[in-house]
C-alpha cells in the first residue's frame, strides 16, 4: 500500500507541496515509511523549526509544521533572506511575512539558508533598524543600517549626509546611548560620521 492522501498543515514559508516531497512520504508504501525519518527531514529545513509527523495503518499521513518567526530581513549579496530572532537564515514564499527592518551584510560576498547570524549583533542591527525617521535627529529621513567588514562595523546611515559608526556589538547599549545624546544635543551641527566605537571617547567629523 502507497501512501496517497493526507495532510500537510502550518505552512506559511514552506509551499505544502514542498513540505510533502522534503518529507520523502509521497508515493512510499506505507509499511515501510518512518514517521521519525520524515520529520527530521523536514526539520533539516532552514524555515522549518519544529515538525510532527503522524502515519496510519490506512495509508494517511498527517504532517504538521511548526515554521520560524521572521524577526527582520538579511540582505547580503544582493539576496534578501528573513531571519528570526534565533538567527537563523531562512526563503519564504510569502514575501509579506516577515517585518520591514532591513539590514545590509557588506561583511560577507553571500549568505546561505540555514546561515546562523550571532544573536547578539542580530540584536544590536534590528534594534537600529527599528528607528524611525527624525528619532534621532529631525534630519534622519531615511535611516538604514549596514554591516562593514572594516572597523566601522555597524553603522546607521541618517539618510542624509550623515552616519553613526558603532564597530561590534560589546558595549552596544552604551554606544546607542552615547549617540543618541549627541545628536540631541547637536540638533544643527554639521555632520559626516559620528564614532561610537569607543563609548567613552566619541569621535565626529566636522568639528
Amino acid at each position: 500500500m502507497l501512501l496517497r492522501t493526507g495532510t500537510v498543515s502550518g505552512t506559511r514559508h514552506v509551499e505544502p507541496a514542498a513540505a510533502l516531497r522534503a518529507s520523502g512520504l509521497e508515493g512510499a508504501r506505507a509499511f515501510r515509511a518512518s514517521a521519525a525519518e520524515a520529520r527530521g527531514r523536514l526539520r533539516s529545513l532552514p524555515a522549518v523549526r519544529e515538525a510532527a509527523v503522524d502515519l496510519d495503518v490506512l495509508g494517511t499521513f498527517r504532517i504538521v509544521l511548526v515554521e520560524r518567526e521572521a524577526a527582520g530581513r538579511w540582505v547580503a549579496g544582493g539576496v534578501e533572506w528573513f531571519v528570526d530572532r534565533d538567527g537563523v537564515l531562512f526563503s519564504s514564499v510569502d514575501p509579506l511575512a516577515a517585518p520591514a527592518l532591513r539590514v545590509a551584510d557588506d561583511s560577507v560576498p553571500r549568505r546561505s539558508a540555514g546561515d546562523r547570524i550571532d544573536p547578539a549583533l542580530l540584536d544590536a542591527v534590528l534594534r537600529l533598524a527599528a528607528l524611525a525617521p527624525g528619532e534621532l535627529r529631525a534630519d534622519m529621513r531615511a535611516p538604514r543600517v549596514r554591516i562593514e567588514a572594516g572597523p566601522s562595523g555597524i553603522v546607521l546611515a541618517s539618510g542624509g549626509r550623515w552616519e553613526v559608526r558603532f564597530g561590534g556589538v560589546e558595549r552596544f547599549d552604551e554606544k546607542l546611548a552615547v549617540a543618541r545624546q549627541f545628536l540631541r544635543n547637536e540638533p544643527e551641527r554639521p555632520l559626516d560620521y559620528v564614532d561610537v566605537r569607543s563609548p567613552d571617547r566619541i569621535v565626529f567629523s566636522p568639528r
